[in-house]
C-alpha cells in the first residue's frame, strides 16, 4: 500500500512539461510580447497568432523615423534555451530605427529566465538614435523630460514652501 501511495506522490510531484501554444510540442520559450510558450519553430513573431496579427497591423509604423526604410522587429531561437529578439525601435524615444545608417548606440543585454529545471537565455538588443545616444545612461529623450520635470517639482516645491 504504501508503494502505491508513494509512486503517486512521486508522479504528483513532476511539474508538466508546457506545451506550445501554436502545435502540441515542448515549449522551449516564452514571448516577450504574449508571454505564450512556444517551440523552436512557432518562436518568431511571424509564426504565432496575436503577435503576428499584430506586426501586420503595425507594418505601415515600422519604418525608420528618419530614412523611412522599412524595419523588421524580429525575434528568433538560437537553441532550445537561447533566444534573440531584437525590435528596432530607439529605447529613449520609442521610435523605429534601421540598423545600418540611424543606429547610433547599440548594446546586447542577456538575462537568463529560470523555468522549472531550466534556464532560458534571452539576449535583447537596445538601440538609441542620434537624438538620445547622448543621454542613453539616464533613458535618452524621455528619461531627459522625466528628469526635468522631477527638478522642477522639487524647485516649485520649495519655492511654494519658502513663500511666504
Amino acid at each position: 500500500m504504501s508503494e502505491k501511495t508513494e509512486l503517486k506522490a512521486r508522479r504528483s510531484s513532476t511539474p508538466p512539461v508546457p506545451t506550445c501554444h501554436e502545435c502540441s510540442e515542448e515549449a522551449l520559450g516564452r514571448c516577450p510580447d504574449c508571454h505564450s510558450g512556444l517551440c523552436m519553430d512557432h518562436f518568431p513573431r511571424q509564426q504565432h497568432s496575436p503577435c503576428a496579427q499584430k506586426q501586420m497591423k503595425l507594418v505601415q509604423r515600422q519604418v525608420c523615423y528618419v530614412c523611412g526604410t522599412q524595419v523588421y522587429p524580429d525575434q528568433w531561437s538560437l537553441a532550445r534555451t537561447s533566444h534573440c529578439i531584437d525590435n528596432f525601435s530607439c529605447n529613449g524615444c520609442g521610435r523605429s530605427i534601421c540598423d545600418e545608417l540611424h543606429t547610433k548606440r547599440k548594446r546586447e543585454d542577456i538575462t537568463v529566465v529560470r523555468e522549472g529545471l531550466r534556464g532560458h537565455r534571452y539576449q535583447n538588443t537596445t538601440r538609441y538614435c542620434a537624438l538620445c545616444a547622448p543621454f542613453h545612461r539616464i533613458g535618452g529623450i524621455k528619461g531627459l523630460a522625466r528628469l526635468v520635470v522631477l527638478a522642477g517639482t522639487i524647485v516649485l516645491g520649495i519655492l511654494f514652501y519658502l513663500h511666504p
